[in-house]
């Protein structure tokens, strides 16, 4: 494990990977009770946005499937499935303070923050292979699985957490229950931020 550590680029690679996952996945389970309570849809509408929010994180691992197949540095894509998050999020804050078309913000910003997921995610497990020694993948995916798993863990508990404890507090975060959720996906779309600049170093070192 030292010696995979002690590689160039490694440990702030581990960092971005942390913070990216964390942010995204703080939207998993709030997504649907969000499009309920903020957008009035209904349960069987809420459930497909499961298969929308897959759809999009398909289509991003396909996307980065291919580019990175054909020589592709992953860093770079890793920063667009972040930026391709951001403004997924801003999408669905926006959709539920538009009187007209906030439906489909919504959706548009969930497709947006499944494929910036799946980017994401393909994006940094190449780029931890690559930066691994070759008597060391096999330890580097592990490291790759173990923080991300723990950072998406961590996401999830936190957004219930936070929401929760913001609903508690009546009239400080606006009407109803959407500034609650609003404050948790603008905390989210933060986060994707602060990987992007955690990930400009890696960006600059080149590598393949």
């Amino acid at each position: 494990f030292g010696v995979l550590m002690s590689r160039p680029g490694m440990f702030p690679l581990l960092i971005v990977i942390a913070l990216g996952t964390f942010g995204f996945g703080m939207a998993d389970v709030l997504l649907e009770p969000y499009g309920g309570q903020a957008l009035h849809l209904t349960v069987g509408e809420t459930t497909k946005l499961t298969a929308l929010f897959a759809l999009g994180t398909l289509v991003g691992f396909g996307t980065a499937s291919r580019v990175l197949g054909n020589g592709a540095r992953p860093m770079p894509l890793a920063v667009l499935g972040a930026l391709v998050g951001v403004p997924g999020f801003a999408a669905i804050i926006l959709s539920s303070l538009i009187s007209q078309g906030g439906i489909w913000l919504f959706l548009g910003g969930t497709f947006a923050v499944g494929l910036g997921i799946g980017l994401f995610g393909h994006a940094t497990l190449t780029a931890t292979m690559r930066t691994a020694p070759a008597d060391r993948i096999g330890l580097a995916l592990g490291a790759w699985g173990a923080v991300q798993a723990t950072a998406a863990g961590l996401g999830v508990a936190l957004a219930g957490v936070v929401r929760d404890g913001l609903v508690a507090l009546p009239g400080t975060f606006g009407s109803g229950v959407v500034g609650p959720y609003n404050t948790v996906f603008a905390v989210e779309a933060l986060i994707l931020i602060v990987a992007i600049a955690f990930a400009v170093p890696l960006l600059k070192r080149g590598g393949r």
